[in-house]
């Protein structure tokens, strides 16, 4: 599939599996080495779904946790254990939560993991065809964004899926440092597909500079300063035909444009 809009009606599974990605990385987040730029809590786009950063188990074995869009499963491994659960029968978070939890348990782990990431007990909806569509998009969208990543020098983490936004991302970090807060941060490109309602993707350079928005873009293309600040092109606006094309186009200008202020 081309990087195309979504079923209009996909809105009630896309929340399904935004609640599911907070169960799943729960764990991760409180257990999991932290990773400098906190990829441990986002979720690697891989062939057959999303998958969770590994968090090693008092046995020596490592937990990790996968969406499975192809078999439509949630797929729960450590050591031998595989703990499957059907998503067309529409568990709830909660006992989603819970089955990670009992499986670090059977392996000899007891980690402080926040419940209250994952505890709606309410049975969810789920279309399977609908996830299969977005599984096709985002790995759509990561093809265009990997092939902005060969083009650039430096620190990258992604494309991975951020649970929090349900948005998949791909950040570029400058070496220089800037003052953030009274704190040196790095100054930073995220490039991105928000799938929720009028789909859209984003380039965000920060720190925004109000030159950025003198740079040309691609057809379609505008600069986004009301709320927050970057570049959006809307995915209904794209041609299917030319879709990864216009999308790393978008990206590598944005990087064009910012990349030498960001720098320094």
């Amino acid at each position: 599939m081309s990087i195309e809009p979504l079923p209009q009606d996909w809105e009630p599974t896309r929340e399904t599996l935004q609640r599911y990605a907070h169960a799943l990385t729960a764990l991760p987040r409180a257990g999991a080495p932290p990773h400098p730029r906190w990829a441990h809590v986002a979720m690697s786009l891989v062939p057959r779904g999303l998958t969770t950063a590994s968090t090693p188990m008092a046995d020596g074995t490592e937990l990790v946790s996968m969406l499975d869009l192809v078999d439509n499963d949630i797929v729960v491994t450590a050591g031998d254990t595989r703990h499957v659960i059907d998503m067309t029968a529409g568990p709830s978070p909660k006992s989603v939560g819970d089955a990670v939890a009992a499986v670090a348990g059977a392996h000899g782990s007891s980690i402080d993991i926040d419940e209250e990431r994952y505890s709606d007990d309410s049975v969810q909806e789920y279309d399977a065809q609908h996830a299969a569509a977005f599984l096709a998009v985002a790995s759509s969208v990561a093809a265009a964004f990997d092939e902005v990543n060969a083009s650039v020098e430096g620190e990258i983490t992604g494309p991975h899926l951020w649970p929090h936004g349900f948005d998949i991302a791909t950040e570029w970090y400058s070496p220089t440092l800037v003052d953030y807060e009274g704190t040196p941060t790095s100054g930073q490109i995220a490039i991105g597909w928000y799938p929720a309602g009028e789909a859209y993707l984003y380039a965000n350079p920060w720190p925004f500079q109000d030159a950025f928005a003198a740079g040309e873009l691609p057809d379609g293309a505008v600069w986004n300063t009301e709320g927050w600040f970057g570049a959006k092109i809307t995915v209904s606006d794209l041609d299917p035909n030319s879709a990864h094309q216009t999308v790393v186009a978008f990206g590598t200008r944005v990087h064009e444009t910012a990349h030498e202020v960001l720098v320094g």
